[in-house]
């Protein structure tokens, strides 16, 4: 299975998850259908294939008109 670290309370705690995909992780995780999701800086869809040391960040607005961000590293694909 693959882990990944997700930024949560200022840490990374690492988490075991089933996802192979962008789209698979956008799932799992509840990100936003509407969210914009970047690998290593660059604009990916769906069907991105994770790889190790990947840096995924996942951005959508909320009700109050700022930001919902959400930032994670994939630590190892088995």
């Amino acid at each position: 299975m693959p882990n990944i670290k997700v930024l949560s309370g200022g840490g990374f705690p690492e988490r075991e998850v089933n996802s192979r995909t962008v789209g698979a992780l956008r799932d799992e995780l509840d990100i936003q259908s509407g969210a914009t999701v970047a690998v290593n800086g660059r604009g990916v869809t769906d069907d991105y294939q994770l790889q190790d040391d990947d840096i995924v960040a996942a951005v959508s607005s909320n009700k109050t008109g700022g930001y919902d961000c959400m930032k994670f590293k994939v630590v190892q694909l088995s």
